[in-house]
């Protein structure tokens, strides 16, 4: 196959690693976590080609959300003259949880039993922004800054993380899918904390490909006190240390004996401190140590941990009484056929990648599907299961037309999303 031009790593492209069987020594072997004695892998890459892509996106994103804020209608609960510091520029990323963030980071945390509450939050993000906010005219400005650096620093962290597995066409398309995915203007200025989740997901994931524990230590820990499916970290990357010091076991159990673990390698399970100190915060301050969960009831949220939420009974009763002719009924709808999808993928990552990072993203993706009542929120939930991006970006490699048509299309749809959020609408 002639090597083609790759845009992201301004190198030529090799072709895309080919599927291994299930029950194969890919489902749990070397080749499952691309091993370069069989297979010419893509490597890190130009960091900062792929940097430049991500700012090119961004740009045109930050355009998009500007001109929408102050040119088309929008909803009466952001009138237009609401901004604040930043100008106009800023003001339309500042919504919904963007406010709950100011109120963590200027009057701390607070819980109120059966009423919305600051709990729900977890705090890496907002002491991020607490930490930086003086450098800022506001939380608002400094929130979207802090999205936008974040959100660079993870896709650039994503493309060298996928060349360790995937061929440059494969690493470069699914570096493509997450910069184009129709939820990611998360990871270009919408005050919410997936951008910085992500990023250190990555970042200890890639550091334990490199045997860095201590690193993997560290951001495992502000990872599982980021956001509840933090601790999808931590467990992933259990199962993943345990497969990479079984890497010659044919099994899948003797890929995941812990009899082979170092004594440093130990270092791994402090990643679920994270959540544990947070837990314990919310016991000593407020009597309640999974004040997060239980807030999710209150009236507005209605999310209660109940049948009614796991079966998804709010969702049809939308889509019934909607019949499809608003924006809120078609949100939901991408965002369960995005679900569907992910899904899917999560099989040929435990069959290309193996159980860490299969589990990892099986825990990222269930918990938001078991905790919403309607599918509302799954489309940026489903951003930190970057393993299901590298899959796809695998899967199109090999399919030109297809491949620029999904990214077409996701393109498309993450500038009008964009442009909705900016206006005020509830998508995710």
């Amino acid at each position: 196959m002639e090597p083609v031009n790759d845009p992201l790593t301004g190198g030529a492209a090799t072709p895309v690693l080919s599927p291994a069987p299930a029950g194969s020594v890919a489902a749990g072997g070397s080749d499952a976590v691309g091993d370069p004695a069989r297979h010419q892998l893509a490597g890190p890459g130009r960091w900062w080609v792929t940097l430049l892509w991500f700012i090119a996106v961004a740009v045109v994103v930050w355009v998009v959300v500007w001109l929408s804020a102050a040119y088309l209608p929008r909803t009466d609960l952001y009138p237009r003259g609401s901004g604040g510091p930043g100008g106009a520029w800023f003001e339309g990323w500042a919504r919904w949880d963007a406010y709950w963030y100011r109120a963590i980071v200027e009057d701390g945390y607070s819980y109120y039993p059966g009423v919305q509450s600051a709990v729900a939050y977890f705090p890496t993000y907002p002491a991020v922004l607490w930490a930086v906010s003086g450098l800022f005219p506001s939380v608002f400005v400094a929130g979207s800054v802090v999205t936008l650096v974040s959100g660079a620093v993870a896709v650039v962290t994503f493309r060298r993380w996928a060349g360790l597995f995937l061929a440059r066409r494969g690493a470069t398309t699914a570096a493509a899918l997450l910069v184009l995915y129709p939820f990611s203007w998360y990871l270009f200025g919408a005050i919410y904390a997936d951008a910085l989740f992500l990023a250190v997901a990555i970042g200890a994931f890639l550091a334990l490909e490199r045997d860095r524990l201590w690193l993997v230590a560290l951001l495992g820990t502000v990872a599982t006190v980021s956001r509840p499916t933090g601790i999808a970290v931590a467990l992933g990357l259990v199962l993943r240390l345990l497969e990479i010091r079984n890497a010659d076991a044919r099994s899948w159990r003797s890929r995941l004996d812990p009899r082979s673990l170092r004594r440093r390698d130990y270092l791994v399970f402090t990643s679920f401190a994270g959540i544990v100190g947070w837990v314990i915060y919310l016991g000593v301050q407020f009597g309640d140590p999974f004040a997060f969960s239980s807030v999710q009831a209150a009236r507005g949220w209605d999310q209660p941990a109940s049948p009614s939420t796991w079966l998804k009974f709010s969702f049809f009763r939308n889509l019934s009484a909607t019949q499809l002719n608003d924006s809120y009924s078609i949100s939901l709808l991408l965002q369960a056929a995005l679900a569907v999808v992910a899904l899917a993928l999560i099989v040929v990552v435990w069959r290309r990648l193996g159980w860490g990072y299969a589990g990892y993203c099986m825990v990222v993706v269930a918990m938001p599907l078991v905790g919403s009542k309607d599918f509302m929120g799954i489309g940026r939930y489903l951003l930190p299961a970057f393993p299901v991006f590298a899959m796809a970006g695998a899967l199109l490699a090999g399919r030109p037309k297809t491949r620029m048509a999904v990214l077409g299309a996701s393109g498309v749809t993450l500038l009008v999303l964009a442009s909705f959020f900016a206006r005020g609408y509830y998508l995710a």
